[in-house]
């Protein structure tokens, strides 16, 4: 059973792939053909690839999602450092489902920056601002309410 807090967590994943997937086809048009592909631990440019590597990159990363997104709904399939008993099945699975949903927040914020990099907003502020902390409030705020039947 994956519970409600899990089920937000993981939608902010998907709400900030969304986003970054909208603004990288809206901008589409305006990127170089070729775009930055790697950075080293600096921030340095260090390779680069043809724009559409942006479109492979984010195949891979809906991959990531739903293979994280399978493990999260069963959560016995995943590897444990410790072995599971009927005493901490329970408990043990849902920090494992917790641990997925922040990987998941984290693998995808990490390849949109990448996305933000080849468009040029990575600094503008007010895209930062909607896609860092508006997308998964109100991604929270929708799917977090109580809803009455």
């Amino acid at each position: 059973m994956v519970s409600k807090k899990i089920k937000i967590l993981y939608l902010i994943s998907l709400s900030i792939f969304l986003t970054y997937l909208l603004i990288l086809f809206y901008h589409y048009s305006e990127i170089p053909q070729t775009v930055a592909s790697h950075l080293d631990i600096t921030g340095k440019v260090d390779g680069y690839s043809n724009k559409n590597s942006l479109l492979i990159s984010s195949g891979v990363n809906l991959l990531v999602l739903v293979f994280l997104g399978l493990l999260i709904k069963n959560p016995k399939s995943a590897n444990y450092p410790v072995e599971i008993t009927d005493e901490n099945r329970e408990s043990v699975y849902k920090k494992m489902q917790f641990f997925l949903c922040i990987t998941a927040i984290i693998t995808t914020s990490v390849f949109s920056y990448m996305v933000f990099k080849a468009i040029g907003l990575e600094k503008d502020f007010i895209y930062l601002v909607i896609y860092l902390i508006a997308t998964p409030l109100l991604t929270i705020f929708y799917f977090g309410r109580d809803k009455k039947n």
